[in-house]
């Protein structure tokens, strides 16, 4: 398998130098191009909140785009790979180590919240913990046989869309 790279923004075609940790399933270039039609191309001045870090490759691509970004991750060799990579891309990112639904009220406000839980863990609770944080949109990726969680209080599902075997689903308060 060919090393990821990121598909959009100042640093467009580079590559992630450091291998991605055992488990872990980067978002295809595919599912990231239309994540960023979604939210924009342009993240310069946004927050950027990448709730499961995994390999840290849409955290990078937000970076790339402009975003300040803040990128959680619970294993401590994915989240060492995502520091080496971000280090080796000269990327100023904000790595929180721990699991995102307990450092959630302790993360501030967000205008884009990107979040790609493990497919096995249930989404509802997520976008639950993470609804608060959202000032603009929250964007959920799950399995495509998976249902579309219903909406918190406070946000509309605004769309959902299917990339082969994933799917997004994006939330907007209101």
């Amino acid at each position: 398998m060919s090393q990821p790279r990121l598909t959009g923004g100042a640093h467009r075609g580079r590559v992630l130098p450091c291998a991605v940790a055992p488990g872990v399933r980067p978002s295809a270039a595919r599912v990231r191009e239309a994540l960023f039609s979604i939210v924009g191309q342009d993240l310069g001045g946004e927050r950027f909140l990448d709730a499961f870090g995994g390999s840290g490759l849409v955290a990078l691509e937000a970076w790339s785009r402009g975003a300040s970004v803040v990128v959680v991750e619970r294993d401590r060799r994915a989240a060492a790979a995502i520091r080496a990579n971000a280090a080796a891309l000269g990327a100023d990112v904000d790595l929180r180590a721990g699991d995102v639904l307990a450092l959630a009220a302790d993360l501030g406000a967000f205008d884009v919240v990107f979040a790609d839980p493990p497919y096995r863990d249930p989404a509802a609770p997520v976008i639950a913990a993470l609804a608060p944080l959202v000032r603009g949109v929250l964007v959920l990726e799950v399995a495509d046989a998976t249902p579309t969680p219903a909406p918190p209080p406070g946000m509309a599902l605004d769309r959902r869309r299917a990339y082969g075997d994933t799917a997004l689903a994006v939330y907007r308060p209101g």
